[in-house]
């Protein structure tokens, strides 16, 4: 997260700058892994653009670790927490997972 929190104080205000030509977004969204918002919710404010582009490049540059364990290793995750009635297979985009709690 602390990287994520520099990385966005570095990049947004060229993104922010950027903001009025769709064209120059579009090419800076290429080079930056940074995801704003500034050309769908441009009401936003400037505090709220900050927290979404965050929160967001966090959450897509961090998404990869989700595919890291196997149906198997969340199951014991699951029995080791005391679930019961554990159900954890291969799904559509990961693992899906579910159980009761034991």
């Amino acid at each position: 997260m602390p990287f994520c929190e520099r990385m966005t104080d570095l990049v947004l205000p060229v993104h922010r700058a950027l903001r009025g030509s769709r064209v120059a977004q579009m090419a800076l969204s290429r080079v930056s892994p940074l995801l704003t918002y500034y050309h769908v919710y441009p009401e936003l404010s400037d505090e709220l653009q900050r927290d979404w582009a965050l929160l967001d490049t966090h959450d897509s540059l961090t998404d990869w670790f989700k595919h890291l364990r196997t149906p198997a290793q969340i199951r014991s995750a699951l029995e080791s927490l005391g679930g019961t009635d554990i159900v954890s297979v291969a799904g559509g985009i990961g693992v899906e997972a579910r159980c009761r709690r034991g």
